[in-house]
């Protein structure tokens, strides 16, 4: 793929990542203060998305990450991927 269609892609996964940093401001979750099926997809879509992303600067989707993270099943599941000791 050429470099601006790369770039044009990149773009384009930051601001669904900023969108979504938006949408998580003053809540644990996406749908409030309650882990959901929605938020265990958001921990595996943000994952993919980090990649070639810096989306440290998104500080509420930072955070649910590491919430997300410390959650004992997400362990479980990143343990059993190999991703995680």
């Amino acid at each position: 793929m050429p470099e601006e269609g790369k770039e044009i892609a990149r773009a384009r996964r930051m601001s669904r990542m900023k969108w979504v940093d938006g949408e998580l401001a003053g809540k644990t979750c996406l749908m409030g203060d309650t882990f959901s099926v929605a938020d265990a997809y958001l921990f595996v879509v943000a994952g993919w998305a980090s990649v070639g992303l810096d989306l440290s600067g998104l500080s509420h989707l930072s955070a649910f990450m590491a919430r997300a993270a410390a959650r004992p099943t997400e362990q479980g599941a990143l343990r059993a991927e190999g991703l995680v000791k």
